[in-house]
């Protein structure tokens, strides 16, 4: 085998070797392979110690309480039929409002409430439905300049 082969050989071995580590590193960091429950799922299952749980589901309207502090802010999180008081310390996203689409990763102490170290919001859809069908009407009015 000459000099070339051997060196593109150990080069692909290498790159092999790196990605299989990556992907091994990633998987078994805690909440690497978690994916969403919803408030149901996650009261539904026996077993609901540890971290790395992440919850999605809404913000239900009026029970949101922001603390004085600016970074601590309880509510509850439902998915229409189930709720799980929610407690978060942090950045709180500007969409964080009633009724919108969140999903909260951490644990459930023995308080009773899900204390969460991540809080993510998401955007309402800027390209709702129109009365007339056109759902880029409001996108569209505000694009055109007079």
């Amino acid at each position: 085998m000459d000099r070339k082969r051997l060196k593109f050989i150990l080069l692909g071995a290498g790159i092999l070797l790196s990605m299989g580590f990556l992907l091994v590193v990633g998987v078994n960091r805690p909440g690497g392979f978690a994916y969403y429950l919803t408030v149901g799922e996650f009261l539904g299952q026996p077993d609901r110690a540890g971290d790395g749980f992440r919850i999605n589901g809404k913000v239900d309207p009026g029970s949101i309480e922001r603390m004085p502090t600016g970074e601590d802010v309880t509510f509850l999180v439902t998915d229409g039929n189930q709720s799980l008081p929610v407690a978060y310390h942090g950045i709180i996203p500007d969409t964080f409002v009633d009724g919108a689409e969140v999903v909260v990763e951490g644990s459930l102490e023995d308080d009773g409430v899900f204390h969460a170290h991540t809080l993510l919001a998401k955007c309402p859809s800027k390209y709702e439905s129109a009365d007339d069908g056109n759902e880029m009407a409001p996108a569209l009015e505000a694009a055109v300049v007079d």
